[in-house]
Order: C-alpha cells, then structure tokens, then sequence
C-alpha cells in the first residue's frame, strides 16, 4: 500500500503501517479497536497482520484500484458505510447480549457470537443506524466480507505460505513480495 508521508509516498504492507503507526484516514479509533477485536476472534493474526489498516486505506482508494472484497462480489461504493454500520451494529448487539461493550467480551463469548453472527442475525442486530442513517449488511454477510478480507491480509502472501511451510502455487506469481523480507 501507498502511504503520503511528509513530501513522500512510502510503499508498507499493512503489518509494517501498523507498525509505523500510520495515521487512519477513513476510520476512527473506536473503530479501529473494535474492527481488530473482531478481526483477531475470526482470523487469529488478523490484527498483527494490520487488516484495519488494510481496511482504512482500501475505504479511501479510488474505486478502481479497490481489493475489498467487496468489490469483487460488485457491491456499490463507497464502503466505508458497510463497515461503519456493521461495525456499530456489532456493538449495539453484543450490548444487547451480553451488557457490556465488544471489547470486553471474553474469549468464550465472543466465539459464541461469532458462531451466531455467521449463521443468522444476532438479537439486537439492526437493519439500519441512525445518525447518520446507514443501512446495516446482514451479519452473516458481514462476517463473510470480513472473514475474507482478513484471511487475504493474513495468509494471503509468499511468505505467509512460507510460514505455514505450504508451497506458494498461485496462477501468476506476483512481480515482487508483498511484504519486506523477513
């Protein structure tokens, strides 16, 4: 990804703009915290990887240069608002279920709402967020997108396969690394 640093532009991984501390742009540190948490309990490793920083800087990229996945399965943009109200629906219904914020959640009961979240719609889970109204994806829908995006942030690079010892086979291999040699 290509970051406007000070006179520059500096190319990272999204691990590396995590790293540097690279400023958000699209979401805000709420956000950020709760889009991590999340992450992390659906795809270990997701928030290391740096997939809210992957995601803040997809959220401000021209739409023709998007690798969301949702611009693969044709969803409209922009997409800030999906995850915007997705994320704020996640809150609203684990305040519901369990009468305490997302990030407080212990290990047991976030996977027993992820489980819920990717088969149905959890209790308190909105169809759309006032202030601003946005209209608020499915949860099983969200948890796919995000459940994609963080195993392409996550696994998805040489030296991610390198890691997990599994040969890199892809059908045109990359120019360069997606990622700084280790």
């Amino acid at each position: 990804m290509a970051f406007l640093l000070g006179d520059g532009v500096i190319n990272l991984t999204p691990a590396e703009a995590k790293t540097r501390k690279i400023p958000f742009r699209s979401l805000d540190q709420k956000q950020v915290s709760t889009l991590d948490f999340l992450s992390d309990a659906i795809v270990p490793g997701a928030k290391s990887a740096g997939l809210s920083h992957f995601i803040d800087h997809q959220l401000s990229a021209p739409h023709e240069d998007n690798l969301l996945i949702l611009r693969y399965l044709r969803i409209n943009p922009p997409f800030k608002d999906f995850y915007t109200s997705a994320l704020k629906a996640f809150e609203i219904s684990v305040r519901l279920k369990y009468n305490k914020p997302p990030l407080d959640l212990s290990e047991a009961e976030i996977s027993e709402f992820i489980s819920i979240m990717r088969q149905k719609k959890p209790i308190g889970w909105p169809e759309f967020i006032e202030e601003p109204k946005q209209e608020v994806p499915p949860a099983p829908f969200f948890y796919f997108v995000l459940r994609s995006d963080a195993i392409d942030v996550t696994y998805g690079t040489v030296n991610s396969f390198d890691n997990m010892d599994i040969p890199y086979m892809a059908h045109i291999e990359p120019a360069h690394p997606w990622e700084s040699p280790s």
